[in-house]
Formats: structure tokens, C-alpha cells, sequence
């Protein structure tokens, strides 16, 4: 970022690669009013009401949690808002749209970067509440930005990635440019979550679960597999399942049948031996990470993270034993009893997970990809081929909409165009995605057409309006 930031012609590049228009801007779903959490659940405003004023509170973390939103409102019966200030802080961005606020911050910024670990910013956003008698409330919104010297977080997993055809694009630096951590969440016990990476070949991958420097809470819950993306497109098994049975006990005569497909169940019974190449299973020890090695030609890989299940051993844990359970299910008469088959997870957690991708050798976005994003420096337009917004895909054309920029000031940008292709979603590392849980679009590679060079870029979407902001811009070294 620093790199870029010294580079006049760069920092036009940069502030040229993002947008969407209401063409799509109007599928994307926007947290109603009344709520008070950040997106990952918590609770992170307190609210303290004196004599006709409102204040509110709200912290980020720098390099961990670099946004957070909540009720503008305040639990206050008001009927318009007036921002006073500028949106755009010394330390990040404020977008109000719905009646909720979302501050994210600018975490490569080199300010925010050179706050300590035991250091504290603040910010104060200024704005009115309008009642429907006309009497206004002053509302005061202040920000803490806290010092942390962990790693940053590059994403945050897209829900809609639940086959591996909707695979999140992981883009994972070389041994000189760290790799990516992911962030994300099973929505229930049977969820799971698919990711896509590659390589040039030549080297080693390394994967944790949970690495250092992140949060888990426990860090039992998540099973991550690795599977070769040609073999499990040669080999597929996400539309196998197994069978349930509720059988008697007498004549073992099969009563129903349940067909189940949790991707634990069918790594247990066989059915991944043909395209997995590495798995991080909490049941059998501690080990949190999982090193592939690359062979000579470019590759893609899978990664799926999933819950464990529990087994039938005597420590009644996943360490031992089968992970179809039985239970003693309905009597068909007084004389004849029946046995039920099912699975459990164990444990199963709603809390975020975390992982991070490391390659030892040159990083792949260093190679130009169909799907790169296209900068004409003279023209002033960007070409995206191809972006997916809620399980579809566009065609979009970039144009900047606001011309002077410092280095340190946010870009504001627009769609000239936004055209739906006719063609299925397929997973591709380098396709530029949309995050519905935190309004973030990424662009995983940009070249430039007069110099050739390559970046990764991430913009805050602002759906009230349409518009884009800039939040990074990382250079691919080549």
C-alpha cells in the first residue's frame, strides 16, 4: 500500500477500479432498521441520552476488525437524519443508509497502521434528528480506533458459497507478500462453505485453521478439507449421500430411509479418497495445518470448511468410533422395536472461523488472468468482465465520478454500465466477487494497459446511492 501510495500514476489506477450502479445495486440487502450489531453479532454501541443530545459509541480494531455498524437512531422516534459532517474521517468512512450506520475503517492508511498496540484514535461523526413535530435531537457518534499489531484480515467469506461452482476467490501472497486469512461462519450445523485458490506449481502450500494472531473460539469446530479442483470435477461427490436407515430389530427389515450429505459423513465413508489432498480433522489431535505440495504445472485447489460429527465410541467425543449414531426408534407393537440412524455434529459452533493460504513460490495474480480487470489510465475506464453480486454474474463498466484525490483522501465511483451475463456461476480465483455481509467488493487482479502493473483491490459499497468507495489497494509483485 505505502508503494502505491508514492505513485502518482498508481493512485489514479486505484481510484478508477470500483463501482455498481442501481442496475444491481438494488439486489443487495441492506441491515433493516432497529439493528445495533456488527456483522459479526456483537453488540458494539452504547447509547447515553442527555437533555436533547445523543451519543453513541462504536470501536474497530486496526488489522482485525476494521468495521462496525448499528442504529443511527438510537432507539430515538425521529422521522429524518441530517449528517453535519463529512462521511468521509480521519481514520475511515461513514455511510448512513436505512437508518443504520456503518464506519469502516481505512486500515491501510498509513496513520491507522502506525498506531501502537496500546494506542487509541477517535473520530466524531456530527449529524441531527428530525422529529415529526420538528423538534431536532443532536446526535454525536464516536469512533475508537484501537492499536493491534495481529494480522489482517484480507475477506470475509460470501454465504452464497455453498458448492464448490460458488467457491470464494482466495488471493494468497507469496512468502514475501504474506498469505490471505479468511473469515467466516456456519449458519448451522449442516452448512458449509466452499473457497478456491491456485498455483503457478513449484512450491509448497501451507494452510491453517485458526492460525496464530486470529480468533477462534473453539477451535474444535471446523474440519478443513483440500481437494485437487480437476479430480473433484472428474470425481464429484457433493450430490452423493448416505443412507439412514430405521430398520426393525427383530427381522432388520428397512423401515425408511433418510439420505444424508454432510461432508463429514461422506469423508468418513469413502466418498472424497479420490480428490482430497489434505484435511485439518480436529477429532485426531492438534495439528492446525496441512502444508501441499505443487507439482510442475499450474493448479487449482479447493478448500471446505465444515463441522465434525460426533462418533459412537465409548469416550462419546469424535476421536473414536463410527459417526452414524443409533437410537431406538418407535415400536411398531408392543413386541417389535425399531432402530433409528442419524448424525449429530460435535461440537457445532456459530462463531467465526479463520484460515490462512501461505505459498513458497511466485504469486499466481503476478500472471495475467481472462478475468482481470482491465484500467485504461488515458481514458479514465475500468473493465470488470466479470462480477458476481448474489449469485450472478455482469459485465461492468467503471468510470471515475471525482477527479482530485490525495493520497489519504477516499475515491467515490460509479458504473457506467452493469450488463447480466447468461452464463452459470462457476468458481474462479481471480473473478471479481460482492460481499453481501459487509458491502465489500473485491477485484482480485487490475492491470494497468500502458504499464502492466497488478493490483488487489477492495471497495465499500454504498447501497442507498449506488457508489463505491476505496478501502485498499495492495500491489501484485511481478
Amino acid at each position: 500500500m505505502n508503494e502505491w501510495m508514492k505513485a502518482g500514476r498508481v493512485l489514479m489506477l486505484v481510484c478508477m477500479l470500483t463501482g455498481l450502479n442501481a442496475a444491481f445495486a438494488s439486489t443487495m440487502s441492506i441491515r433493516p432498521p432497529g439493528s445495533s450489531t456488527s456483522p459479526d453479532g456483537s453488540s458494539d454501541s452504547g447509547v447515553a441520552q442527555v437533555a436533547g443530545t445523543l451519543e453513541l459509541v462504536a470501536t474497530v480494531i486496526k488489522n482485525e476488525k476494521l468495521e462496525v455498524s448499528g442504529n443511527a437512531f438510537g432507539g430515538v422516534d425521529a422521522s429524518s437524519l441530517t449528517l453535519l459532517d463529512s462521511p468521509a474521517g480521519t481514520y475511515g468512512l461513514l455511510d448512513i443508509s436505512n437508518g443504520v450506520y456503518r464506519y469502516v475503517l481505512r486500515n491501510d492508511a498509513q496513520h491507522v497502521q502506525a498506531l501502537g498496540p496500546n494506542e487509541v484514535a477517535q473520530e466524531v461523526f456530527n449529524y441531527q434528528l428530525t422529529h415529526a413535530s420538528g423538534a431536532r435531537t443532536d446526535v454525536k457518534l464516536t469512533i475508537f480506533i484501537l492499536g493491534n499489531p495481529s494480522v489482517s484480515f484480507d475477506n470475509v467469506e460470501i454465504e452464497f458459497n455453498d458448492r464448490s461452482s460458488d467457491a470464494n476467490p482466495i488471493h494468497a501472497g507469496n512468502s514475501q507478500q504474506p498469505g490471505q486469512i479468511m473469515r467466516g461462519q456456519l449458519s448451522a450445523s449442516s452448512d458449509q462453505d466452499w473457497f478456491i485458490f491456485n498455483s503457478l506449481g513449484n512450491e509448497i502450500i501451507n494452510i491453517a485453521l485458526c492460525p496464530e494472531g486470529t480468533s477462534c473460539m473453539d477451535e474444535n469446530s471446523w474440519v478443513l478439507y483440500v481437494f485437487d479442483a480437476d479430480q473433484l470435477a472428474q470425481h464429484p461427490h457433493e450430490d452423493k449421500t448416505y443412507p439412514l436407515r430405521w430398520y426393525s430389530n427383530d427381522t432388520f427389515e428397512t423401515l425408511a430411509v433418510a439420505h444424508a450429505n454432510h461432508p463429514y459423513l461422506l469423508y468418513n465413508k469413502g466418498f472424497m479418497r479420490d480428490s482430497l489432498v489434505g484435511i485439518i480433522d480436529p477429532c485426531f489431535g492438534n495439528r492446525r495445518t496441512v502444508d501441499i505440495g505443487v507439482g510442475p504445472q499450474p493448479k487449482n485447489y479447493l478448500v471446505l470448511i465444515s463441522s465434525p460429527l460426533l462418533r459412537d465410541g465409548e469416550d462419546k467425543d469424535c476421536a473414536n468410533g463410527d459417526v452414524v449414531l443409533k437410537r431406538d426408534g418407535p415400536k411398531l407393537d408392543t413386541d417389535n422395536g425399531t432402530t433409528e440412524e442419524y448424525i449429530v455434529a460435535y461440537p457445532y459452533s456459530d462463531d467465526q472461523y479463520s484460515f490462512s493460504v501461505t505459498r513458497t513460490g511466485a504469486d499466481p495474480f503476478a500472471v495475467l488472468s481472462l478475468l482481470s480487470t482491465q484500467f485504461d489510465a488515458v481514458g479514465r475506464r475500468a473493465s470488470v468482465p466479470m462480477l458476481r453480486a448474489n449469485n450472478q454474474l455482469y459485465a461492468v463498466e467503471l468510470e471515475q465520478v471525482v477527479t482530485a484525490q490525495s493520497a489519504e483522501a477516499p475515491a467515490t465511483f460509479a458504473i457506467q454500465s452493469a450488463q447480466l451475463l447468461n452464463v452459470p456461476a462457476a468458481a474462479d480465483p481471480y473473478q471479481a466477487t460482492y460481499n453481501p455481509a459487509n458491502q465489500i467488493v473485491r477485484l482480485p487482479q487490475v492491470a494497468d494497459a500502458q504499464t502492466g502493473a497488478l493490483f488487489s483491490v477492495e471497495l465499500l459499497l454504498h447501497p442507498a446511492n449506488g457508489t463505491l468507495t476505496l478501502l485498499k489497494a495492495e500491489p501484485i509483485p511481478q
